[in-house]
């Protein structure tokens, strides 16, 4: 399944952005840690992934939120192949993260806590806000099974499904299967005094990884038999897309790299 870059932010807008939790007396001083780590030389960072937003974009717009210089590398698909049979990829996926030259980081969850922790969208000192964040990358994984499934027969075992199986699977994650997981997280977004997903009072990796996500499922001509509309019925989730790419770094982001293509309900 593991298969544009803003200017910084201001000083101003660091401070702000550090930490993904609330301000209590025990948290000022993780803020402070926090700031005083920003002014640290952040680690040389090259992504390597396709030219498609997939797994990769929420790792690029955590980067551009955090001010840290990423290396963008979009392969084509001979430069994977060479990539892949070279054996530098622990998994034979993408997206990998080279730290420093010398390290590489794989998985796109594990990534993103690694890039989360570097640009405060990621505590370093609470566990059990940790662990919630964590819930929701994990239940996101969750909601687009199916979808990856159908999207990947072969590489899941299911190479012998029918195109007329797949439109049976698309339309069962259509009207019961997404449904159920977009609930949750309005639910979720309910509990939310802050608008964003995990509930803290600035956005998280959760928020970053669930938005693109979000957006290529219901993305024109991307998912056959999932409704462009499908995302309508949910307010508040539609108020998170909105939140996060109102975000001047993700507006900057955009501007530069691509045009966001978004349903008129989005916009």
């Amino acid at each position: 399944m593991e298969n544009v870059e803003a200017a910084s932010p201001s000083k101003k807008q660091r401070m702000e952005h550090e930490a993904p939790v609330s301000p209590s007396k025990s948290q000022k001083t993780e803020h402070k840690a926090t700031a005083d780590e920003s002014q640290k030389t952040h680690p040389k960072l090259k992504l390597y992934y396709f030219n498609i937003p997939g797994k990769g974009e929420p790792i690029r717009l955590a980067c551009a939120y955090g001010g840290v210089e990423l290396d963008d590398f979009r392969m084509h698909a001979n430069e994977f192949h060479d990539l892949k049979v070279s054996g530098k990829l622990a998994f034979g996926q993408v997206p990998a993260l080279s730290v420093n030259d010398d390290q590489m980081i794989f998985q796109s969850a594990a990534i993103m806590r690694y890039v989360g922790k570097l640009t405060g969208l990621y505590p370093t000192n609470d566990d059990l806000l940790a662990a919630k964040i964590d819930m929701i990358v994990d239940s996101e994984n969750d909601m687009f099974t199916g979808l990856a499934v159908s999207r990947y027969r072969g590489r899941f075992g299911f190479g012998f499904l029918t195109e007329d199986h797949v439109a049976t699977v698309r339309k069962s994650l259509n009207d019961e299967i997404l449904p159920e997981h977009l609930r949750n997280v309005e639910k979720l977004l309910e509990e939310s005094t802050s608008g964003w997903v995990a509930g803290t009072a600035n956005p998280s990796i959760a928020d970053f990884i669930l938005v693109p996500r979000l957006l290529w499922l219901v993305e024109a001509d991307t998912n056959h038999g999932i409704s462009e509309s499908l995302l309508e019925g949910y307010p508040r989730i539609c108020a998170l897309i909105k939140q996060l790419l109102a975000l001047p770094a993700v507006v900057a982001f955009y501007e530069k790299h691509a045009k966001l293509h978004l349903p008129a309900h989005l916009k």
